[in-house]
């Protein structure tokens, strides 16, 4: 253990790395440490602070041990955070969090510490790397064992199922942290408590976001009115109105103690202030009062008993749902809730004495394993980051039983015209029939949800998967279908709702949009097999396919940069991603070539990574991001176009970076989003734990080892390694049944000796370089010979090609 001193107050205690500790494990007596003595902390004095630092995020419930206290230690505070930077500059850190009820709202705790006790937090603090110390009162207090209880797996990265190793440490680590990043979002079952603690007197809520009443009819609320009676124990109440699925919408804080109560933007206090008013004398904290609330989407007016006590118009929110909640360091008892829309038939009741409530408003436990976006946030299951992490989870962890919940999550908010919900938070429920709704929003990640799950059912050869999901992607491309326009035969978004994608940040694009068109091909391309194998008759989506890839070359084509354009908003104007996927979905061709849109793309390219898009979208009001969720689908491209110094130059400019140990702002994990510097793109929010991130893992282990599945399953598979400019590269794919081992030795980029080692009762085809200048190939000692340098071999044995 090191101690480096930062200040006259600070001081920061290197811990242990969670992802190389050995023996670590997800289990009720496991704590990851993040110091092995104690620590002395004096209120008021240079030793009032003490950071601790993980060496890499680690997550769970927070756990430590109090030995001894003297004086005042009443104002014990710890404080989470990914990035030191931010935690030493933000007083709320990199918090709070209120999209979801599966982590604690705020990344600062507070303690009243009176005596020696061991305490752990009821609720999880999604992923941190440093966490703060500090005593704000004038006593002494010593702790040990300050560590969390990890409720995610901790596998060392050297025994998961999946590996990969080469010639560049660089490349290694880039393959270890995105391993990292999957298993940081992979929830099992059952292991998020109760958000709220629920008694027969009430539900206690402390320091915790309002979560909206979930359910279709719910979010969509435009008139409504809310009663519900409150007990204020410490502070203050809050409640939200006109709250979007992600509690996005006008937080009503009733602080009480300081006798205001406000209307702030967001869904939590430290938001923008929409009005305030002074709360009566009267009201104070101990006391059961009866609140209600008039919301509309002109006027929302708040009534303590009879009498009002603020009444507000605002222009933030226009429809959406309430939930009840309390701000940081506040607690209150709430019971008897009641929400009541006459104008749509709608009402909603609950006492709030007992848990039967909780999943209304998405607050109990998970039922099922989930994939999630971010460790940190948002905590919750996204199509399309599932569409990258699925590769990336299936060479590394394999974690099947998270993909599986989170198909079964998403395949469940099915709307009857076919496209899907884009989240679902994994509190809820799967549905158990279609949704009765004609409007989603991020309509790519419908198109996302048919590419993960046909990508996933390519690694199992699961045929049940394929059944149950036939129906499913067949009414989402029949839906695609009748919304392309006659007149060209290109898929169009007329309802702006359903615009929108991964960068929420930029002007959402409707209309034809190139993006959406790239991914409904890449969609129809990918679900062929699947589709092929449940027993539907494809000929109507090849013929799909073939015309949509001939409609995109037709009129999406700008042949001034070389590239497929954004929009028919945005003509001058080119995106990474939807470039990507003309490579992949087919679409590029003898006209408009890969190497030409890659060579485009490479404008793009700063020191820390491609641009998400082109300059001339900065007019237009996109913002200058670099994505390595979009440059998840270009080092993709890059490797099928057999491209190796595109691929190189992503690995090394922009994955490196925040793989490197000595990056100021690393996690042992892959982050949202960079800005052009090489900075976390989103200010303090910046999820430095991202799944969509993980996509290298993937990809290396599919291109550089080379095996891939030729049918579902393995069952067929093919070897076929692109050199990258290693030296030499090995490493195990998990397939059903056991793994497909590969190691390979390479001289000048051409491969002189590969090993494969594969399960019995398959079948694969290997490739290699044609020889020449009289060298041959040798298998297992023996020369052969092929015209076109590849070769068929039985699975289950010890192969080895060499080059004599």
């Amino acid at each position: 253990m090191r101690l480096f001193a930062l200040g006259l107050a600070l001081n920061v205690l290197a811990g242990l790395d969670p992802s190389s500790a050995e023996g670590l494990a997800s289990d009720a007596t496991t704590i990851i440490l993040g110091s092995n003595g104690t620590i002395t902390l004096k209120g008021n004095s240079s030793t009032s602070e003490v950071i601790l630092d993980y060496g890499a995020n680690v997550e769970g419930f927070p756990t430590f041990e109090i030995i001894s206290v003297s004086g005042d230690t009443s104002g014990l505070q710890i404080t989470y955070s990914e990035s030191l930077a931010v935690l030493l500059s933000s007083p709320t850190s990199d918090g709070p969090l209120g999209l979801a009820a599966a982590m604690d709202t705020y990344r600062i705790n507070n303690y009243n510490i009176t005596e020696p006790t061991n305490k752990t937090n009821r609720l999880i603090q999604g992923g941190f790397r440093y966490q703060k110390l500090a005593l704000l009162t004038p006593g002494d207090m010593v702790l040990a064992k300050v560590g969390v209880k990890p409720s995610i797996s901790t596998t060392p990265i050297a025994s998961l199922p999946g590996s990969f190793q080469c010639s560049d440490d660089r490349i290694n680590q880039i393959w270890n942290v995105g391993a990292r990043t999957v298993q940081m979002n992979e929830i099992p079952a059952r292991s998020i408590p109760d958000f709220w603690e629920v008694s027969s007197e009430g539900s206690l809520v402390h320091s915790l976001a309002p979560q909206s009443l979930s359910g279709v009819v719910a979010s969509s609320l435009m008139d409504y009115e809310i009663e519900f009676d409150v007990k204020p124990i410490a502070g203050g109440f809050s409640f939200s109105a006109l709250a979007s699925t992600l509690n996005d919408g006008v937080y009503i804080w009733c602080n009480i103690a300081n006798g205001s109560i406000s209307a702030n933007s967001g869904s939590s206090e430290s938001a923008d202030f929409l009005a305030f008013a002074t709360l009566p004398s009267n009201i104070t904290v101990g006391n059961w009062y009866h609140v209600k609330a008039a919301i509309s989407a002109e006027l929302i007016s708040i009534y303590f008993g009879s009498t009002k006590v603020l009444e507000f118009s605002q222009t933030y929110a226009f429809f959406g749902s309430s939930g009840l909640g309390a701000a940081l360091g506040q607690s209150a008892m709430f019971r008897n809730f009641t929400l009541a829309s006459p104008a749509v038939n709608f009402e909603y009741s609950a006492q709030l004495t007992d848990t039967s409530f909780l999943p209304d408003f998405l607050m109990g436990t998970n039922p099922l394993a989930a994939a999630v976006d971010g460790s940190k946030r948002d905590r919750i299951s996204y199509a399309g980051d599932l569409d990258v992490a699925v590769g990336s989870t299936m060479v590394s962890t394999v974690g099947v039983e998270y993909i599986m919940g989170t198909l079964e999550l998403l395949g469940s908010s099915q709307m009857t015209p076919g496209f899907f919900s884009p989240t679902a938070k994994i509190q809820q429920e799967p549905y158990s029939k279609p949704l009765e709704s004609n409007i989603t929003g991020l309509i790519g990640y419908s198109f996302n949800m048919v590419t993960a799950v046909a990508n996933f059912y390519q690694y199992t050869g699961n045929t049940s998967i394929a059944k149950e999901w036939a129906p499913k992607v067949v009414r989402m491309l029949d839906w695609a279908d009748s919304q392309v326009l006659p007149s060209n035969g290109l898929f169009n978004i007329s309802n702006p709702a359903f615009s929108g994608d991964w960068n929420y940040y930029d002007p959402a694009q409707s209309g034809v949009v190139t993006k959406f068109n790239m991914v409904y091909a890449y969609a129809l391309q990918s679900s062929l097999t699947m589709l092929d194998d449940a027993g539907v008759n494809t000929t109507t989506y090849r013929s799909r396919l073939d015309a949509l890839r001939v409609a995109i070359n037709t009129h999406l084509w700008n042949s001034e940069p070389g590239a497929f354009y954004i929009s028919e908003a945005l003509t001058d104007s080119f995106g990474q991603d939807s470039n990507a996927l003309a490579i992949l979905a087919g679409v590029t061709n003898s006209n408009h070539t890969s190497s030409q849109v890659l060579s485009t793309l490479s404008e793009l390219s700063t020191p820390s990574g491609p641009l998400a898009f082109s300059n001339g979208t900065v007019a237009a009001g996109f913002r200058k991001l670099i994505s390595p969720y979009a440059s998840a689908y270009h080092l993709r491209a890059a490797f099928a176009a057999g491209d190796a110094t595109v691929a190189n130059e992503l690995l090394h400019s922009l994955w490196y970076p925040m793989a490197d140990p000595a990056g100021a702002n690393y996690t042992g994990c892959f982050w949202e989003t960079l800005d052009a510097n090489g900075g976390p793109g989103l200010g303090a929010i910046t999820s430095l734990c991202h799944a969509w991130a993980s996509g290298p893992t993937g990809e290396l282990s599919t291109y550089v080892l080379g095996a891939t599945a030729v049918k579902p399953g393995f069952q067929e598979w093919r070897v076929s390694p692109l050199t990258l400019g290693l030296s030499w590269a090995a490493g195990t794919i998990p397939v059903p049944n056991g793994g497909i081992y590969v190691a390979w030795n390479a001289t000048e980029g051409q491969i002189t000796n590969l090993e494969i080692k594969s399960p019995a009762n398959t079948k694969g085809v290997v490739s290699l370089p044609v020889c020449s200048g009289g060298s041959t190939w040798k298998l297992n000692g023996q020369a052969i010979s092929t015209s076109n340098g590849t070769f068929t071999v039985d699975g289950g044995q010890n192969i080895v090609f060499s080059l004599s």
